[in-house]
């Protein structure tokens, strides 16, 4: 099978449905993987620690870059075939599955051409214009929400409800006791814990009104565990080694967690983060309330993930402008009221379903076993 994993936020959706592919495997015969990766992708390292090949494509972008802008994408686009379809030869996939991005499509194409069948998963609520394409030659429309499936009403019959796919890991995770999460970070067991989130690369904003606030909230009793992201660990850093000892040690800070997100989540009370995909999967795994913070450049995806999620009382979203002037009060005003609290986890915990990595791969193996037939 050929994966194409797409980049950023997609790629660990798509890690977590091969960990249930491999699983599959142990009863249902071998699995050979390869990814297909693209140029400037963060995907290659996360691939290469999973044991799975991968070959790199050029791929690009066609919306919203002016005409020089699309010219350029959809050159890259013609390139990215030509290469893909030697690895097709040499690779011979009986199924292939993407997550969207414009990598895919130069995977997708030479599929296609060559009566591969092919598995698309939206982890989105809203599909961008590469899945929109794909899909209508996709086997398989696999989404994370029912509210996604008035965007395909040219696949009805195809079009799966899956739910989010957790990595193993965050599923063992979600059995530990919230005791032994904060006893694993050295904090507080008793305190009011948030969980602060600014992605794999870092959410400047968010990192700005956190250290802005994080005196506040500890005077209020509340600690800390704050994920930077790599690009902004030197600047929180720096800002929290100016802090007074009461704050320092009820406020933790990493650049990065990967192994141990799952213990992340459970030791939290209330999470602050983007809305990337993720957030419709992970947070209601955990039953954790969210303060969601819409990337304000993301055309319209992390705006309507973080609607499904507010709208049935999962989570508050707040603009990426008022993060300074409102983060704190909205923060403090949540942890202090228990019972808001206490509903907005339990409503949370109403949207998980965490079997979504197990039910993209019986798909996936359900479609290449029609397809050899």
């Amino acid at each position: 099978m050929i994966c194409a994993g797409g980049t950023g936020g997609h790629v660990y959706p798509a890690m977590a449905a091969v960990a249930s592919l491999r699983e599959f495997r142990l009863t249902s015969g071998d699995l050979n993987l390869l990814w297909i990766g693209s140029v400037g992708g963060i995907e290659v390292d996360i691939v290469n620690k999973a044991g799975i090949d991968i070959e790199i494509i050029y791929s690009g972008g066609v919306v919203g870059r002016g005409f020089a802008g699309i010219c350029k994408g959809l050159w890259k686009v013609m390139i990215g075939t030509m290469q893909a379809w030697p690895l097709m030869s040499n690779f011979k996939p009986t199924a292939i599955f993407v997550t969207g991005g414009y990598t895919a499509i130069p995977v997708v194409l030479c599929g296609w051409l060559r009566r591969i069948p092919v598995a698309i998963y939206l982890p989105d609520v809203e599909p961008g214009l590469a899945v929109r394409v794909i899909a209508r030659i996709a086997k398989r429309v696999l989404i994370t929400a029912e509210t996604s499936r008035q965007f395909f009403d040219f696949k009805k019959n195809e079009t799966i409800v899956t739910g989010y796919p957790l990595r193993p890991k965050l599923l063992r995770d979600i059995q530990v006791s919230t005791t032994k999460a904060r006893q694993h970070f050295g904090i507080n067991c008793s305190r009011k814990t948030i969980l602060v989130v600014g992605g794999s690369l870092g959410a400047r904003s968010i990192n700005k009104a956190v250290v802005n606030s994080v005196n506040e909230w500890v005077d209020k009793g509340v600690q800390v565990i704050h994920i930077t992201g790599k690009l902004g660990w030197s600047e929180v850093q720096t800002a929290w080694s100016g802090f007074h000892l009461e704050t320092k040690s009820n406020y933790r800070i990493f650049p990065y967690i990967y192994e141990d997100m799952g213990l992340a989540l459970r030791a939290a009370d209330l999470v602050v983060a983007r809305s990337g995909a993720s957030c419709l999967g992970e947070f209601p795994a955990f039953g954790l309330p969210a303060i969601l913070v819409p990337y304000p450049y993301s055309w319209r995806y992390q705006y309507s993930n973080a609607q499904l999620l507010s709208n049935a009382g999962a989570a508050i979203c707040i603009e990426d402008k008022d993060l300074m002037s409102d983060l704190t009060h909205m923060v403090t005003g949540l942890v202090d009221n228990i019972s808001e609290l206490n509903d907005m986890s339990k409503k949370a915990k109403g949207l998980s379903k965490t079997e979504g990595s197990e039910r993209i791969a019986e798909e996936i193996i359900s479609m290449a076993s029609e397809a050899s037939r």
